[in-house]
């Protein structure tokens, strides 16, 4: 199902004019697989940051990503670039940002996994936000707070969604 997901990803113009992608490292049960698609933007020359967080502060800060081979569980066992730089997420001029959550609303609400990582993270820069998502994982609507950051479009295995 990730490798459809990816190849959903492949056609949308968004991802073939982004030059700098934004991406989480899909490591956890149940998440779309990402390895594939953090591989083909590094062959097709697009800068990526990834989403990692400080064990200290428990925020998301960016690292750049330019080795798979680096990646390494990191806090919460989430794979991250092992050396790399922390970069607050308004430093690296991200242009596409693929979204994880536990579920999405086709209206573009999304339920994350509870801390809030992405709504803080997401307003840093106002750019194109995919959400990644198996189709189970795609309801009408899904409860949403003030402070919840939508996406823009959602990509599943079997069909894309833009919000609304």
């Amino acid at each position: 199902m990730s490798a459809a997901i990816e190849r959903s990803l492949h056609t949308l113009p968004q991802w073939k004019t982004c030059s700098h992608l934004c991406t989480f490292v899909g490591s956890k049960p149940g998440e779309v697989d990402t390895l594939g698609i953090i591989v083909a933007a590094l062959d097709d020359g697009k800068k990526i940051c990834v989403p990692v967080v400080d064990p200290h502060s428990l925020e998301l800060t960016l690292a750049p990503l330019t080795d798979p081979g680096t990646l390494a569980p990191g806090h919460f066992g989430i794979l991250e670039p092992a050396g790399a730089p922390r970069l607050s997420p308004d430093e690296p001029d991200w242009d596409l940002a693929l979204v994880p959550g536990l579920a999405f609303g086709r209206d573009g609400s999304r339920l994350g996994f509870g801390r809030g990582y992405y709504d803080r993270l997401l307003p840093a820069r106002r750019t194109f936000r995919i959400a990644l998502a198996f189709g189970f994982q795609v309801l009408d609507r899904v409860p949403v707070l003030p402070h919840d950051t939508p996406v823009d479009l959602i990509v599943t295995e079997n069909e894309i969604i833009p919000a609304g």
